[in-house]
């Protein structure tokens, strides 16, 4: 899915959960709502890479990472649907003008190479 697909469909889906819970879905709410999701994020990270107090399983604090990342995700595009930022076109423009100087070793996963 393209992210203006995924745009579009998180906020339909953010709509439905608005109305089940009668939330009004203010500019403020959403880049609030943004806000209160990275501190989750950061807990999730925190407790994956074994920096909490509370301890979890490696199973668990890694399912916690991946929905507090999608959570992240889904908040950040519905902040760019409601103030109209086409997100392909802003990475385009912010972030893949650099991919002229990408080099093999640079795709790799992991930790960064050594300069």
């Amino acid at each position: 899915m393209e992210l203006a697909a995924a745009q579009r469909e998180v906020e339909a889906i953010s709509r439905v959960y608005a109305r089940l819970h009668g939330i009004e879905r203010t500019d403020d709410w959403l880049v609030l709502k943004l806000g209160e999701e990275v501190g989750e994020l950061t807990r999730a990270y925190l407790a994956w890479s074994g920096r909490s107090r509370h301890e979890t399983s490696s199973d668990e604090s890694l399912a916690a990472l991946r929905d507090e990342v999608a959570d992240v995700l889904a908040h950040l595009l519905l902040v760019a649907e409601r103030t109209g930022v086409d997100v392909d076109d802003a990475l385009e423009r912010k972030w893949f003008r650099w991919r002229h100087l990408v080099q093999d070793g640079d795709r790799g996963v992991g930790p960064e190479p050594a300069p």
